[in-house]
């Protein structure tokens, strides 16, 4: 079992904002892929921590206070392994996918072997190769440690990519499967993830084509196993509430988009 330490790039507010591309935030994307990240390492027996895990948190009003919280963060929590999550941006024409190591750093570039090619084949963005750098992130950890550009969010096609669900997933899945490269472990993605996927655009085809799509009320056994935490949680929180006859009235489609929502941290813990 390996300790992990993500680092959803940038905060909420404050002087590390990160990059901005036609109406989307890279601190919003980063955590998205973050959370799914996270889950898919948990799920393959892995401890994680993670630097922020919702779109709303800021670690620090100052540049250098956020750089710091990242690094020591991780330092104090003896962490095995570090990766660090952003977009790109550069002239809106530069376009694809890099991960960055610290310049000197041998674990730190076999880490970035590992995971690019991953990030490169699941996105299907241009692969623009392994390459080192001293960002005070990866350069004051005291671990393996990466910096993983995921795609240009200035670049309207890239931008397209991480704005999907879709997009994000596949982010995910490219640098979770070059962890377990790195860490000599099989994958393991379950289906609740790939729900997340390829696999939601096949399933809203088939809804389309349902008349009479389910319903479901309420909290019970008809309802999805892995969507019920969540609506469990929605209801407690008062965010969602049914009818005079308490009937929540949600579609299969609607869960699946709050699902969505709560792995992102919009809902709060």
């Amino acid at each position: 079992m390996a300790k992990i330490y993500i680092d959803p790039g940038h905060n909420c507010s404050g002087a590390d904002t990160g990059a901005v591309g036609f109406g989307l935030k890279e601190q919003d994307v980063s955590v998205q892929i973050g959370v799914l990240l996270r889950d898919m390492l948990i799920n393959s027996g892995q401890t994680v921590k993670m630097s922020r895990d919702s779109i709303t948190d800021t670690v620090s009003s100052s540049l250098n206070g956020s750089l710091s919280y990242r690094y020591n963060g991780a330092n104090d929590w003896d962490a095995d392994v570090f990766v660090s999550i952003h977009c790109n941006a550069a002239n809106t024409k530069a376009y694809g996918c890099e991960t960055y190591y610290c310049t000197g750093s041998t674990q730190g570039k076999t880490l970035a072997d590992c995971v690019q090619p991953h990030i490169a084949a699941e996105t299907e963005r241009y692969n623009r190769g392994v390459k080192s750098a001293n960002f005070a992130v990866i350069k004051h950890t005291n671990m393996p440690a990466i910096l993983v550009e995921t795609a240009f969010i200035d670049n309207y096609d890239d931008n397209r990519f991480l704005a999907s669900d879709d997009g994000k997933y596949k982010c995910a899945v490219g640098i979770y499967k070059g962890i377990c490269d790195y860490l000599g472990i099989e994958y393991k993605l379950e289906r609740e993830d790939k729900l997340m996927s390829r696999e939601y655009e096949e399933l809203n085809e088939r809804l389309e084509k349902v008349e009479n799509p389910m319903i479901y009320d309420y909290i019970d056994d008809n309802m999805p196993e892995w969507a019920r935490p969540t609506i469990t949680k929605l209801v407690n929180k008062g965010f969602l509430k049914g009818d005079s006859e308490g009937k929540l009235g949600l579609t299969y489609d609607l869960m699946r988009l709050l699902i969505i929502n709560d792995r992102a941290g919009i809902y709060g813990k």
